[in-house]
């Protein structure tokens, strides 16, 4: 087994990095982002990278096959912990800040999701199915994070949450609706923010609005969370005074909703339009951070694929020596014996539809080499081409029909 490893960052050494590298990009979708004293942690192209707090190149920290999700630094910033896909299964991990191997500290088979540390920094916070008994809801559990058995929290339900500074009071969500596409959703389903008394057993709602809140996030006595109520029906942040149980409208976006924020020692960070912002929790005042990210873009490289798994569609010639087959949007020619296999169309960026051979075996109206006709939906199709469906050939070979809907 190939033993995951990450990247040793040193502190203050991420911004010396030559900016006009050229391959640098100026990169989107830096999701679930998380901030300490000194770095900013997040999820980009299903690795962790770490930047400093004010901006800069990013460093990219997880290098294993699997996926990572959700880091999450520990109170004095000198580990991470997070949720890793290496062996089958989505579970916790936690890594030293500086790099290292990560050490497994969930091993149930059944989907863990990262949440957030303790105030004490020895355990983490976690939202599993382990005993459910079914995949419909997550429960809370408590995880030392040097591993052992995890302790269910004393709550039904529960997909994201956070103990508040004083571990008395668990904020939570028992349900969510963050992996799906519902925007704006008001009903049933519509995801609450709860307060429970870790001592008492007390719970409360934070309000009773039938907007969806989500993700709380402490900070002494103020508790910020995401919502999308307000004017402009946009998740932006907003806060929660649990002394006089008043809300208020923190940020006040109005093109994009703000995604997964995560709070630190003095700030908060969240994603907004595929960029990162930094929250200044004394002023409340956010600012764009400008993050590189510089990468071999391995991931652009031509290369061959194996498609023999991706066939959609079928054609034999007439004279049953060759067959027509789409596949991952080309069409090819493979032959009955023996003989090569011809990527007819060979158009990257564009799909073709539905092959089907002229009667006679000669005509080819794409311009291709082999005998074979092509019905294209993607592209510039005319308005009758984008409504096709499996193009048949009339018997003088010359006239081609297209089945409508």
């Amino acid at each position: 087994m190939r033993t995951p490893w990450f990247a040793p960052v040193v502190a203050g050494a991420l911004s010396v990095v030559p900016l006009s590298l050229t391959a640098q990009i100026d990169a989107r979708l830096l999701r679930q982002p998380d901030v300490s004293a000194t770095q900013i942690a997040f999820v980009y192209a299903g690795d962790i990278w770490v930047a400093p707090k004010a901006g800069g190149t990013a460093v990219r920290f997880s290098s294993p096959r699997g996926e990572e999700s959700f880091p999450r630094f520990s109170p004095d910033g000198k580990e991470i912990a997070f949720t890793g896909n290496y062996d089958g299964n989505q579970d916790i991990y936690a890594v030293s800040a500086g790099g290292g191997v990560p050490r497994r500290l969930t091993h149930y088979p059944m989907p863990d999701r990262m949440l957030d540390w303790y105030p004490d920094g020895q355990s983490i916070l976690i939202a599993s199915g382990m005993q459910s008994g079914r995949d419909r809801f997550n429960q809370l559990y408590r995880v030392s994070k040097t591993g052992g058995l995890p302790a269910k929290l004393p709550v039904p339900y529960g997909e994201f949450g956070a103990v508040s500074d004083d571990g008395q009071w668990l904020a939570y969500m028992p349900q969510s609706q963050e992996f799906r596409t519902w925007k704006r959703y008001r009903g049933g389903w519509a995801s609450r923010i709860w307060l429970f008394n870790l001592r008492t057993g007390e719970a409360k709602p934070v309000s009773t609005t039938d907007a969806n809140d989500a993700h709380p996030m402490w900070h002494g006595h103020t508790l910020y969370f995401l919502s999308d109520r307000g004017a402009a029906l946009r998740a932006n942040i907003w806060a929660y005074q649990i002394d006089s149980a008043t809300v208020r409208q923190v940020t006040s976006f109005t093109d994009y909703d703000i995604h997964f924020p995560a709070i630190g020692p003095s700030d908060l960070v969240f994603e907004q339009a595929g960029k990162l912002w930094l929250l200044d929790l004394a002023t409340e005042r956010a600012h764009e951070v400008a993050i590189q990210v510089v990468t071999d873009q391995a991931t652009l490289k031509p290369q061959a694929d194996s498609v023999g798994d991706m066939i959609h569609a079928a054609w034999i010639s007439p004279s049953g020596k060759r067959a027509a087959f789409e596949a991952r949007g080309d069409v090819f020619t493979v032959p009955a014996e023996h003989g090569p296999v011809f990527d007819v169309t060979r158009t990257s960026g564009v799909a073709e539809r539905f092959p089907a051979w002229s009667p006679d075996g000669r005509h080819s109206p794409s311009g291709a080499t082999a005998p074979v006709s092509t019905s294209w939906c993607c592209g510039r199709p005319t308005a009758a081409a984008s409504r096709s469906r499996s193009p048949r050939w009339a018997g003088d070979s010359a006239t081609r029909r297209s089945g409508l809907p």
